[in-house]
Order: structure tokens, then sequence, then C-alpha cells
């Protein structure tokens, strides 16, 4: 946990520094498609050079996986950092504040740290395995709500909401941003989130944050995420679709609606 806690320290610091950078660029920046479809900016990829940059300076045995530079993980190393520079690059290009810088660490595959700093909002959501999950150093839950109602929310990713509605009372919202997402679903806002198409970097962080918050994830088919599977080496390509609740209950009705499309 000592240990855990000084790299939590580290990623933090890294985190805050990418937000300030970042903010400068805010709403200025024109944003070019990428192979998979997804947009990336100059300071996207600027970014990702300083994460990556100052993680194989102090760590030079970690390995890295990180959505602008690094795609192929290695199951030989122990440790593994997960870096989305920017997550939500369109609300960062259009002037939107929902975007943050999401760091992530692997242990065997497995995520053991996470922060998720979003500069404009002033909030950074931190995780340690075991540790609990926290918001601006306070600790936050997942709602207790355990009945979805047409005043309680949820919250789905651009290609969710072009599907056949799911069959729920909780009324849906966009953010553009998955690890938004799964850091509002982790502080109570929201009771469950459906997502399409994330990658690994998208969630890696921010799933630690939501289940130290008490939440629960699973792939559509009921799977886990984590850990990594050795045999998917490359990551690019590699859509990650994710279910997720505040509790038990809520997650039993969502599976149900999701099944009922």
């Amino acid at each position: 946990m000592t240990e855990l806690r000084s790299l939590l320290s580290f990623a933090e610091a890294l985190a805050r520094r990418c937000g300030r950078e970042a903010s400068a660029f805010f709403g200025r920046q024109i944003s070019q498609r990428k192979e998979d479809g997804s947009l990336v900016t100059e300071t996207d990829k600027a970014l990702d050079r300083i994460i990556t940059g100052a993680i194989r300076e102090r760590f030079p045995q970690h390995g890295i996986l990180s959505e602008e530079q690094s795609t192929l993980y290695d199951p030989g190393r122990d440790f593994v950092w997960v870096v989305d520079p920017i997550d939500g690059t369109t609300n960062f290009t259009r002037g939107l504040p929902l975007w943050g810088v999401s760091i992530g660490l692997l242990q065997q595959g497995a995520p053991v740290m996470g922060v998720i700093h979003f500069p404009l909002l002033q909030s950074t959501y931190t995780a340690i395995k075991g540790g609990g999950a926290f918001l601006n150093d306070v600790q936050i839950r997942t709602s207790t709500v355990t009945e979805p109602d047409d005043q309680q929310l949820m919250v789905i990713c651009a290609r969710t909401a072009r599907q056949p509605a799911l069959r729920t009372q909780l009324k849906p919202r966009s953010m553009g941003s998955a690890t938004y997402h799964l850091c509002k679903l982790a502080d109570g806002s929201v009771l469950a989130m459906v997502e399409a198409t994330p990658k690994v970097w998208d969630i890696a962080a921010g799933l630690l944050v939501l289940t130290e918050a008490g939440g629960l994830a699973l792939s559509p088919t009921g799977a886990a995420h984590f850990p990594l599977e050795p045999l998917h080496s490359d990551y690019n390509g590699r859509a990650m679709p994710l279910l997720a609740a505040c509790n038990a209950a809520i997650m039993s009705h969502m599976q149900q609606a999701v099944q009922r499309v």
C-alpha cells in the first residue's frame, strides 16, 4: 500500500501538470481523425509524450499502454501504466469542459491505482486497490438506490445512443467522456452506465475508481475486463464494451434492459 501511495502521488502530480498544459489550448485546436475513427489533437500527442517520458525516466522497468504511442501490452512487465492524455477530445476541441487526463496502473494485468484529473472542473478522482475511491481527497461511494425510476440518471456513449432504446426508466445522458461517466457513477450522481466501444485507456483508471467506490462493471457478456489477456497484445483496435452500475440491484436491472433491446 505504501508503494502504491507513492505511485499515486507521482501520477497525480503528472496529471495536474498535463491538465495545466492542456487548459491553455482548450477550445483552440483542430482535431484530426485517426484510422480507428477517433479524434486526436496536437495537445493529445504532446501530453502523451510528457506522461510516457516521465514514466520511462522514473520507472524504466515498467511497461506503458498509451492511446497515442504505445498500444502494445507486454504481459512480461509486472507493472504497466495505462495512459489517456485527454479523454473527451471532442469536448476539448469544441469548448466543452468535460475532458480529463487519465493515468492508471496495472499489476499483473489488473488495475491497482488510478488518477483522473478534470482541470476545468477542479475535480481529481483517485483510487488505490483496497484503499477506497476519492474526489479531491474526500471519499466517495456509489448510490444506494436500488429501484430505478424516471428521476434517476444513467450515462451512455454516443454509439449506444444510436442503438434501439434501452428498456429502462432511467433517463439517459451522454457527456462525451467514458472516464467522466465512470467517475459520476462512482460519486453517486448516476446509477448506471453503458459504453459500446471504449478502449483500455478509457476505462483502466476509471474502472478502479468505480469498483473502489462500491460499483460493479461487466462486459455485456458478463465477463470481467481485467486482468488483460496476454494473447491480445495490441489494444489499439480492441473495444472493451462496458455495462456498469452502482450496486447489484441496478446491475440486474440493466442486464435485463440490455437483453430486451
